[in-house]
């Protein structure tokens, strides 16, 4: 890969999570609109990345309304709202409305970041250079959101076009001309190249010079919001545009799925699956079996089949699985968790626990049996913290992040009645879940004192009282029965509400033990 299209991975991640914040954002303002707002293109609001084989994603609106069927793409921006996209000139399946039909809307929110702690460290010693960076950011989104119709923003040509910088890859950004409202308020008067506002405050004026006269998109009197477009090249849609009608026609999915597009196809196929639609199963399965259809549309239709009218998870998946290109078998893991039944379960569950499995593939079965978040599913990632791989036991640490509560009940009985390594995960992952319910830290204060617990309980009651003094209060009667374990509760408290803890390293400076 050339330097010029290189990204580095913190970069990167970053855009991810503006990008999955950006669009669970427009979900949310969506559905305050009347809209049942799913995931169109896999993984939109997540943030999950795989580094060993890198997912080539079908370009694909990242939003559907099960209601009506709109496509939403979301572009998220970040500091100040503008009408930008990436776009290339020479790849087209990265121009900016690839996969885009006239009829899709494309959404602009904007997210903010709040630098919340930011922390690196770097040493040399003994021949060893330790480089150790953490940030933790917070983000809000703006709460106004402008939408605009593809089919629009394609019969206006953009102002602008500029190269991105280094590590944002080989495209540019193209640039609609607009100008937003920095404020909220009631429109006073429109004259010319200029238009005032009355803000909602304090009733204070403020006047926009509309130099390059472009063209105004609000009226005298029309309440606006801070971040709104009031003056463009294009014409944003209106509160009526963005109500949900509720309704689907009855023939809109039949005409999807024949569609020559590859992503109204797709669309299709997602739609009936989240409609419950059973009566064109004979249609996606051809979809499934023919060889020259996209694999993930092929993909979708195994989802839908198995889901839907319940094919058999086994016989739809295993060609996927078994096939010789690297994604395709990611891809099909991943639509596993959308699946998301027992059969998809024991598949990957069977992943994860094949050590012969390339570790990307474990990967991200580990993830699949977190969206998964069945208790089966939980059970399986806890089986997981005694693998000989490491990393795989950090995967289904993070899964089981992914399940939360629901995942309780296995990992009390895990942390309790275990000793070993499937403890101390099922520990952490308890630890990480905090706060806990009361009635899971009671079962963990009776085990101690019943001396029915194993040390892992101790290690974690001991976090948890130094995360929740709530925990603290609990523990107490085990001082008489139990002084010891108190005791060593009493030092994990202290240490975990110290100064010390807060950037404390079991192998500092890099320095780790070799076996």
């Amino acid at each position: 890969m050339p330097r010029y299209s290189f990204k580095a991975d913190a970069s990167f991640f970053e855009k991810i999570t503006i990008g999955a914040i950006g669009a669970r954002a427009v979900a949310a303002d969506l559905d305050r609109r009347g809209h049942e707002i799913f995931e169109l293109e896999n993984g939109a609001t997540t943030t999950k990345l795989w580094k060993d084989v890198k997912r080539k994603r079908v370009r694909i609106p990242d939003l559907v309304c099960r209601r009506c069927g709109m496509r939403v793409e979301s572009r998220a921006k970040t500091g100040s709202a503008k009408l930008s996209m990436s776009h290339s000139t020479t790849d087209a399946e990265r121009a900016w409305d690839y996969g885009l039909v006239d009829s899709d809307v494309v959404a602009f929110p904007v997210c903010a970041s709040e630098q919340a702690d930011e922390w690196a460290l770097g040493r040399l010693d003994d021949g060893i250079s330790y480089w150790h960076e953490r940030r933790r950011t917070g983000w809000r989104v703006q709460p106004y959101i402008n939408y605009l119709r593809v089919e629009e923003l394609r019969r206006t040509p953009p102002s602008r076009s500029d190269m991105k910088g280094a590590t944002e890859g080989s495209e540019t950004t193209i640039t609609w001309s607009a100008i937003f409202s920095n404020r909220s308020g009631v429109i006073e008067a429109i004259d010319g190249a200029r238009v005032t506002i009355r803000r909602d405050i304090d009733g204070r004026r403020y006047t926009w010079s509309n130099r390059t006269n472009l063209p105004v998109r609000v009226r005298v009197d029309d309440h606006v919001e801070d971040g709104q477009l009031i003056a463009a090249t294009v014409a944003p849609l209106q509160e009526d545009d963005l109500r949900c009608p509720g309704v689907l026609a009855a023939d809109r999915i039949i005409e999807l799925i024949a569609s020559p597009e590859r992503t109204q196809r797709f669309t299709g196929i997602k739609l009936a699956r989240l409609r419950g639609e059973a009566s064109i199963a004979n249609a996606v399965a051809e979809l499934v079996e023919h060889p020259d259809e996209d694999v993930y549309v092929r993909l979708e239709g195994a989802v839908y089949l198995a889901r839907t009218v319940e094919g058999s998870t086994e016989q739809l998946f295993r060609p996927f699985l078994n096939s010789i290109d690297a994604q395709i078998q990611l891809e099909a893991v991943i639509a596993l968790a959308e699946t998301a039944n027992a059969a998809a379960t024991r598949l990957a569950a069977e992943i994860l626990g094949d050590p012969r499995t390339p570790y990307f593939l474990r990967s991200a079965a580990a993830w699949a049996l977190g969206q998964i978040g069945t208790d089966e599913a939980a059970g399986h990632l806890v089986n997981a913290f005694s693998d000989v791989d490491i990393s795989v036991r950090e995967e289904a640490l993070v899964a089981l992040d992914d399940i939360g509560h629901p995942a309780l009940p296995v990992l009390l009985r895990t942390v309790i009645a275990d000793e070993g390594d499937r403890a101390a995960g099922a520990a952490e992952a308890l630890r990480r879940m905090a706060p806990l319910t009361p009635d899971a830290v009671a079962q963990l204060v009776q085990a101690v004192r019943r001396r029915q617990d194993s040390p892992w309980t101790v290690w974690l009651l001991g976090n948890l009282a130094g995360l929740d003094t709530a925990v603290e209060q609990a523990i107490a009667e085990i001082q008489d029965s139990r002084p010891e374990a108190h005791f060593a509760m009493a030092v994990l408290w202290s240490f975990v509400r110290s100064w010390v803890a807060r950037r404390w390293e079991v192998h500092p400076h890099g320095r780790v033990r070799r076996e």
